[in-house]
């Protein structure tokens, strides 16, 4: 009896060292079952799930996707008239700095060049490759350009002693003063007061995926630029409806990742193809804030859905 009970212990003790062996050996598996074996759903909440590859057909609908949202070309439906002329003269715009940071870039081309130089009533063709300088262009006009968006607004009144320190401000390096000299001070375009209203409607209703603001509150530079379209599409008398469909384009050259999703979630989650999503509604804060849009972002990386688009830029010069 008393050997039977001593190998009784002995066999108990075996079987719980080979039981921790055994959990120490498969907790340092896992990791490589959970990578290299394909359809088993572990299930374990330290183990990160891989992001599902794109089927053929996904593939296919992602290409289509990215050229839907960013076409070849883009008639903005606006000229630039004597705007640039005017920043040039006052000094919003550096002439020489300006044509010495394209020249780093590969230069400008003629017709670009004339911008500069005279008064323009050509309409402004936007593409991949030129959406980079029509931001540069917009830009110092959305900041200097007086307008109750920025006297009136959070930038004019709730920020007025920091307005210098904004993204849009201070980081437009390319005037012949610092952009918060600038803020808000030459005439630049002329808008009655029905023009100011309508301005401030629709810069409240257009926001980017940069940051949780609207045009209404342009402190980097995207935001800057969407107000200077704004005021150019007011003024010349484009319509509300054809404002937004081409501020939704504008946004789309500049965040093209952001909105390749956003037309691919409106797709696949929503049935609705990208031309016949409302605008206003993309450009609003439920899309294309930078809340709006992660939100969506999330959604859309469970499911293998994510395009990949190359382009765009950041929030400098």
């Amino acid at each position: 009896m008393i050997k039977k009970k001593k190998q009784s212990k002995i066999n108990y003790y075996l079987g719980l060292a080979t039981g921790v062996l055994a959990t120490i050996l498969l907790f340092k598996l896992i990791p490589t079952l959970s990578s290299s074996v394909k359809g088993i759903n572990l299930n374990l909440p330290f183990i990160s799930k891989p992001t599902p590859t794109p089927t053929p057909d996904a593939a296919k609908l992602q290409a289509e996707i990215v050229k839907e949202v960013l076409p070849e070309k883009l008639d903005l439906g606006v000229s630039f008239r004597d705007t640039i002329v005017k920043m040039i003269e006052y000094g919003a715009i550096d002439k020489e700095k300006f044509l010495k940071l394209y020249e780093s870039r590969g230069g400008l081309s003629g017709k670009e060049k004339e911008w500069l130089d005279k008064t323009s009533d050509e309409k402004i063709v936007v593409t991949a490759a030129n959406s980079g300088l029509i931001l540069n262009l917009l830009w110092p006009l959305g900041i200097s350009n007086k307008t109750k968006v920025l006297s009136e607004g959070p930038m004019g009144t709730q920020y007025a002693k920091d307005v210098g320190n904004f993204a849009s401000t201070g980081g437009w390096s390319v005037g012949r003063e610092d952009g918060g000299k600038l803020f808000n001070r030459f005439n630049l375009i002329t808008l009655t007061p029905d023009q100011e209203e309508t301005v401030k409607e629709i810069a409240q209703n257009i926001y980017r995926p940069c940051c949780g603001n609207s045009t209404y509150f342009p402190d980097c530079n995207h935001g800057a630029a969407m107000l200077g379209f704004l005021e150019l599409a007011v003024a010349q008398g484009m319509p509300k409806e054809e404002i937004y469909k081409k501020a939704l384009v504008l946004n789309s050259y500049w965040f093209p990742q952001t909105y390749a999703e956003l037309a691919m979630y409106f797709k696949a989650k929503k049935g609705i193809s990208w031309d016949k999503v409302d605008p206003k509604e993309a450009l609003g804060a439920n899309y294309s804030s930078g809340q709006g849009y992660g939100a969506i972002n999330k959604e859309l990386q469970a499911t293998g859905l994510l395009p990949e688009v190359k382009g765009g830029g950041g929030c400098g010069v």
